[in-house]
């Protein structure tokens, strides 16, 4: 791993996957409500995506076989065939797209052991490495010479989730925010919050947001906002404010994502 320091990965590793899993992230378990089968661990490895497996064969099968005593062998089966095939075993300890008890519970027990531990912890630094040297480049654009924790939580997000900028940039970042000034800049954001419509959960975040973020944005925090506002308009045009939500919430440091209120002051944002 890079020099990042250690509270920037510990306050990224909680912000996160804490979105996603309530308790240990590590031991984050769950179905099948994204068609990846079954999602594990800090940043919720997944059989659809290829990304569990190598971590589970790493381990090896005599480790499997003892932390999970009646669900270790499909798992190993399930982590060396094809993913359809590992798709077609982990959907079948499921009702819908939800765990039953005891598998849920063996495969908590697989990703909360040291030896799955230690392989999460190498993931998590491959991500913390991206991040760090993304974040110090987009520093380096600004002027500064080193990276914020708070933009380096933002790039572990980003990295995490959304794989990449898509063609955001400081400049364009810098621009919008010459183009509407800075007093206006985060109406422009809280207004597109406010203006969505539906029934959704993640709508009725976005509109609390709304609320919560205008005209308490200055500095950084603004800047982070448009950046999250920016890189929002990439995505499909239903996800934007749910994507808003999340990466606006690590700009201000509180926010409404997946129906809880957030707030990262503990961690230095």
């Amino acid at each position: 791993m890079a020099n990042i320091p250690a509270d920037f990965v510990k306050a990224a590793v909680a912000i996160t996957p804490g979105f996603e899993v309530s308790g240990d992230p590590y031991l984050g378990v769950s179905g099948d409500f994204d068609r990846m089968g079954i999602s594990c661990g800090a940043l919720q490895w997944n059989i659809g995506s290829n990304s569990l497996q190598p971590m589970v064969r790493n381990v090896g099968k005599t480790h499997v076989l003892s932390v999970m005593p009646d669900f270790g062998g499909q798992m190993w089966q399930a982590c060396n065939g094809t993913v359809s095939s590992g798709l077609s075993i982990v959907r079948g300890w499921q009702n819908g797209t939800r765990l039953k008890p005891k598998p849920k519970a063996e495969l908590g027990a697989l990703m909360g052991s040291n030896a799955m531990r230690a392989e999460q912890d190498k993931k998590i630094g491959t991500v913390a490495t991206k991040a760090f040297n993304q974040a110090t480049a987009w520093a380096a654009a600004r002027g500064d010479s080193s990276a914020s924790k708070r933009l380096f939580c933002w790039f572990f997000d980003i990295v995490t989730q959304n794989g990449g900028l898509e063609g955001l940039t400081f400049a364009k970042t810098k621009n919008f925010i010459d183009a509407n000034q800075p007093d206006r800049v985060d109406d422009v954001v809280c207004d597109f919050l406010k203006g969505q419509s539906g029934t959704s959960g993640h709508v009725t975040d976005a509109k609390k947001n709304a609320t919560l973020w205008r005209n308490s944005a200055d500095g950084e925090k603004l800047e982070i906002l448009v950046m999250s506002y920016l890189r929002s308009l990439t995505a499909a045009q239903q996800w934007r404010h749910v994507v808003l939500n999340r990466k606006g919430s690590i700009a201000m440091g509180a926010g409404w994502v997946n129906g809880t209120k957030w707030s990262f002051a503990t961690h230095g944002l």
